[in-house]
């Protein structure tokens, strides 16, 4: 199954020191937040994954979350909040983290998102132990971090749901969107009969159960057919201004045809939107590596920008030799842009895509896990790259902007790119899997090994988003 596990994980450095008169550009880290610019969570096993949700709260608040160690081949849920200044939050769950466990054996969590009422909404994937027979798993929090008991899943603040269309049965939720009306909407995949993957969307009422009202059981699959032992994906989500949901992420074109970035758009009942590419499927080759290699090209996150184009972040695989690996080969930094209709926007890049290199190393990996639009409407990209692909590796925080057009802005670190190192640990693993606006702030979410022998933890950090002066008007 092609999901992206980056091996190891860890997240940011200090570009630059900060001293008196001196000038901030846009990227530094913030010395007002955390310490130096960024702040761990404070513990040390965390499961990091490229896929995990980051919000900021209407007062500033930060909420991040992952999953944590919960004993041998199991996880928990785990959600931390940060003040806005950087600092846990102490008047969530005493300490700023909680912890939410579905069944005692292995659980994920990949995606978060903040109701208007200060609920918090977590969703992923729960399964036994050793991951077999995976179902969508989603809790809701009350503000405080604990679960919502009263309104949420049968007095328990849980949901779990199982497509169990065949194979394995192994469903997993990726992403999670908000409709105004309070539904849920969670999408990942599901196992067919085959033992290939379709695209899976859930939508659930306020309550945790199933809405009917969206194709009848509150559940739809999508598979692209594309060829070979079709594993689709979806791995982000969002919802339009029309109420239409749109999901992307990869399809599987079969060997050695490769993946290709896919997006479905549904209507609010959950039917195919016929006005997207016609079916309402869509695909997008970059295909950089030739006729004969990997040629896996996957979107892992999304946004709908202010014109109402998708825009997709993630990686393309320009390796010109085949392996089974995608991560075996040069891995970039992928962005598209979408017209409505699916089409690709040929104002953006090259055909409506853009391609980043970071190559630290040949054949370097590099990945854009999360985006975010700024008012400008230029881009920021936030994810990792990867320095060596034999031990001892290195992976470092990256981020790059792009412009409105989709190219670099060179306004932006070096050429448009940034790379952010802590230096924890050798050798290093860091990432960025997620990315919010903060005001006039932009707010970095992560993780990163602490220590050499590898153990992990997740992280905020905080970057300037234009010039300032740091203390010459104080």
């Amino acid at each position: 199954m092609h999901v992206i596990t980056p091996r190891s994980f860890c997240a940011i450095l200090i570009a630059a020191a900060m001293a008196n008169h001196a000038i901030a550009a846009d990227g530094d880290l913030d010395p007002d937040f955390g310490d130096g610019g960024f702040r761990l969570s404070g513990i040390l096993d965390a499961y990091p994954n490229p896929i995990a949700g980051t919000a900021v709260q209407a007062d500033g608040k930060i909420l991040i979350c992952g999953s944590q160690a919960a004993g041998v081949d199991s996880s928990d849920f785990y959600v931390a909040r940060f003040t806005a200044d950087g600092e846990l939050d102490t008047s969530f769950s005493f300490d700023g983290r909680t912890t939410v466990d579905f069944d005692g054996g292995d659980d994920i969590c990949t995606g978060l998102a903040v109701q208007p009422d200060g609920k918090i909404v977590i969703v992923g994937t729960s399964a036994p132990h050793l991951g077999s027979n995976g179902d969508f798993a989603i809790a809701r929090l009350n503000s405080d971090g604990t679960l919502d008991t009263a309104g949420f899943g049968n007095g328990s603040g849980k949901s779990v749901v199982a497509f169990d269309l065949g194979g394995n049965n192994s469903d997993q939720a990726l992403a999670v969107a908000l409709r105004p009306n309070g539904r849920i909407v969670v999408a990942g995949s599901a196992s067919t009969a085959s033992n290939g993957m379709d695209f899976a969307i859930l939508q659930l009422n306020t309550d945790g159960s199933r809405d009917t009202a969206f194709n009848l059981t509150g559940r739809v699959t999508v598979g692209f057919n594309l060829g070979g032992i079709k594993d689709d994906q979806a791995q982000c989500v969002a919802i339009d201004a029309a109420g239409r949901i749109i999901a992307a992420g990869f399809a599987d074109r079969g060997s050695p045809g490769g993946l290709d970035m896919a997006v479905v758009r549904l209507l609010p009942n959950g039917q195919p939107d016929p006005d997207f590419s016609a079916d309402g499927r869509a695909t997008l080759a970059f295909d950089l590596g030739g006729a004969n290699g990997n040629n896996h090209d996957q979107a892992i996150g999304m946004i709908i920008d202010r014109q109402e184009r998708i825009v997709l972040s993630g990686a393309v695989d320009s390796s010109p030799t085949s392996a089974n690996d995608p991560q075996a080969g040069n891995l970039d930094i992928a962005v598209a842009r979408l017209q409505p209709d699916g089409s690709p926007d040929a104002t953006f890049g090259i055909g409506g895509k853009t391609v980043v290199s970071l190559d630290l190393a040949p054949n370097g990996a590099d990945y854009g896990f999360s985006l975010l639009e700024q008012g400008n409407g230029r881009l920021l990209v936030a994810g990792t790259s990867l320095g060596l692909q034999v031990p001892p590796a290195y992976e470092y925080g990256t981020v790059i902007r792009l412009r409105p057009d989709g190219l670099l802005d060179p306004t932006f670190g070096t050429v448009g790119k940034r790379l952010y190192d802590f230096e924890q640990s050798m050798p290093s693993g860091q990432l960025f899997n997620g990315i919010a606006a903060q005001g006039s702030k932009i707010v970095l979410a992560g993780a990163l090994n602490v220590a050499d022998l590898g153990h992990a933890d997740f992280m905020v950090a905080r970057i300037t988003d234009e010039l300032i002066f740091a203390d010459w008007f104080e």
